[in-house]
């Protein structure tokens, strides 16, 4: 819709259009010609994955702060800290050929992703955190299927929004549901 924007922060040029920061269309994967899904927190929100086939999301719960079950895990940068999120998946075709990512917008307007970059490394919280059970198993065999994951966001900021993308095409980066939070 107009004036819309993406969980990557990225404008929305309306049903099945993604704009790049220059203003320019970027093609939508097949299956996504309605264009992008949104809701809020808690609302389970339907689209299709880059093969056509139905997938069912429902963004549970966020947790700010999210400490790490593992407390080895990669130092994050001075001044950040752990936003988890609890996302719910049916994606009734096989997750095999599908590949996907959770990106998030901060209060200060800033996007960060799961594989956020720190001291020329990629942080992530491998081993999850408190709170939140990832379903055991490989998504591919178990539907629905529970993640659990962390942004490293800056402290003093909290999420507004966050987007998943399931598209079986690695160059596609769209989101394809995208949550605004409370």
């Amino acid at each position: 819709g107009a004036g819309a924007t993406s969980a990557g922060g990225q404008p929305t040029g309306g049903a099945g259009a993604t704009l790049s920061s220059d203003g320019t269309a970027v093609a939508t994967p097949a299956g996504s010609a309605a264009g992008p899904v949104t809701g809020h927190l808690g609302d389970k929100l339907t689209f299709t994955n880059f093969a056509n086939d139905p997938v069912d999301a429902t963004l549970v719960k966020i947790y700010d702060p999210a400490t790490p079950n593992d407390t080895s895990q990669a130092p994050l940068s001075p001044a950040t800290h752990w936003v988890g999120f609890e996302v719910i998946v049916n994606d009734q075709a096989d997750y095999q050929t599908d590949s996907g990512g959770f990106d998030a917008v901060t209060s200060a307007g800033s996007t960060v992703t799961t594989t956020d970059t720190y001291q020329n490394a990629t942080v992530v919280l491998g081993d999850g955190f408190k709170g939140c059970t990832q379903t055991d198993g490989d998504p591919g065999t178990v539907t629905p299927y529970t993640y659990c994951g962390a942004f490293p966001v800056p402290d003093g900021q909290t999420l507004v929004k966050v987007g998943l993308n399931v598209t079986g095409a690695p160059l596609v980066k769209t989101d394809q549901a995208t949550w605004t939070v409370p």
